[in-house]
């Protein structure tokens, strides 16, 4: 008996024991589709918020002001700034992070909306990712001019104006009484990064609306600029820090600290902190990457029970088919014959459950995703792993089932009824 008798009779038997095949394979589906999903999700999610992260500036260091304990000397100034990043050595470029926020009426349509104004510098914009999507950042000759210009987020561009090539628009701030008209000159994927500082947007919208506006948009305008719109001093509560070429960012975020502190005279060792970005990327992928698998290797406890259920199955059907298994042996059926016949059914059995499992693992994950709008990351080795697995879990469990088959003595299996 070649191959392809061994396929048609084990798809025969299956099809004819078709509900307890079913149930035979409840535990391979149940295992597999946890793990997919699982893995898919969590991966995922991982990805999402290393993006996150990336697009806060992967390649930069934060430094921070510890606002809770800070007096207003205590505060970044803008002096201080621009000394990270002539004095400090390593510091190739440096720009403020100042919060404030205003109304923004979109001088086109006349929508308006609760406006998150981030004081930079031109610098910021080498802590992106990616460059402006449309139009360009603003120069250092125009910060330094006080220019009325800013960069608008991309979602922002597409919520407030209903399409995200907005270079040359104008929206109308305002902001502590003072307005000011603001042509944008660019759209970048800022919004993260602006949301990380800002923290939640519903939250946001409604401590600057009446409740009836939801929608936030983000800004990125000359430092300058912001203090004359929101009429404050510019106390800067971070700054991102970008190292030279060859430089450490932990040592020259350290460097960056000591600056402060020296210049500031607060020596407290928690009244500024170097965050590098890049190290919250690591942390995250290793802790979603031993949390993932922690959680699939549970859900693939389920596919060692689903293998005893094959296991268990393929011993019923050995005794069901004994007499079967005895006219075969007695018409000269050799051992390694009726050891393939059942070999291949069990793994029939789990592949065909692995499929099925796959399947409802991917819609799983997506469903899941698709709750918290994020997307799933299923890749094709994870798929060729789980069926790869579901086979090996029918060969292995069926190796006993079928070795007890093929070692029947043919006189023995006749005479059973």
């Amino acid at each position: 008996m070649n191959i392809k008798e061994s396929l048609r009779i084990a798809v025969k038997c299956i099809r004819a024991n078709w509900m307890r095949s079913l149930l035979t394979m409840l535990g391979i589906i149940i295992g597999i589709s946890s793990v997919i999903m699982i893995i898919g999700a969590g991966t995922g999610v991982r990805d999402y918020i290393v993006g996150l992260i990336e697009d806060m500036g992967s390649n930069a260091v934060m430094v921070s002001v510890d606002a809770t304990s800070a007096t207003d000397k205590d505060y970044i100034t803008l002096d201080d700034v621009q000394n990270i990043k002539t004095k400090v050595k390593g510091v190739e470029r440096c720009s403020p992070m100042l919060m404030g926020f205003g109304r923004a009426t979109i001088d086109k349509s006349a929508t308006e909306a609760t406006a998150m104004l981030i004081g930079v510098n031109s610098d910021v914009q080498f802590a992106l990712t990616e460059p402006c999507e449309y139009g360009r950042f603003f120069t250092d000759e125009e910060y330094n001019a006080n220019a009325p210009i800013a960069v608008i987020g991309t979602n922002s561009a597409d919520m407030a104006f209903g399409y995200q090539d907005v270079a040359n628009e104008y929206i109308t701030v305002s902001s502590s009484g003072k307005s000011m008209k603001i042509k944008i000159c660019g759209v970048a994927n800022i919004d993260s990064m602006a949301g990380s500082l800002g923290g939640n947007s519903s939250m946001m919208s409604s401590m600057f609306s009446n409740g009836s506006d939801q929608l936030v948009i983000a800004l990125f305008m000359p430092c300058t600029t912001l203090t004359q719109i929101t009429g404050a001093d510019a106390q800067i509560g971070s700054v991102f820090v970008i190292a030279e070429d060859g430089y450490d960012y932990d040592a020259v975020g350290n460097s960056a600290v000591n600056y402060l502190k020296s210049a500031h005279s607060n020596y407290s060792n928690s009244m500024y902190t170097a965050q590098n970005m890049a190290t919250y990327i690591e942390i995250v992928d290793i802790i979603m990457s031993v949390l993932t698998a922690f959680i699939a290797g549970v859900g693939a406890i389920s596919l060692i029970v689903g293998g005893i259920g094959v296991m268990n199955i393929m011993l019923v059907s050995v005794t069901e088919r004994t007499r079967e298994i005895g006219i075969r042996k007695s018409l000269g059926a050799k051992t390694g014959v009726i050891t393939l016949q059942f070999l291949t059914e069990s793994v029939i059995l789990c592949l065909i459950g692995g499929l099925i499992g796959i399947a409802i693992g991917v819609t799983g994950a997506f469903a899941a995703c698709s709750i918290i709008d994020i997307t799933p990351n299923i890749t094709w080795w994870l798929i060729v792993i789980a069926l790869l697995f579901s086979s090996g879990v029918g060969l292995f469990f069926g190796i006993y089932p079928a070795r007890r088959a093929a070692q029947m003595s043919p006189i023995d299996a006749l005479r059973s009824e």
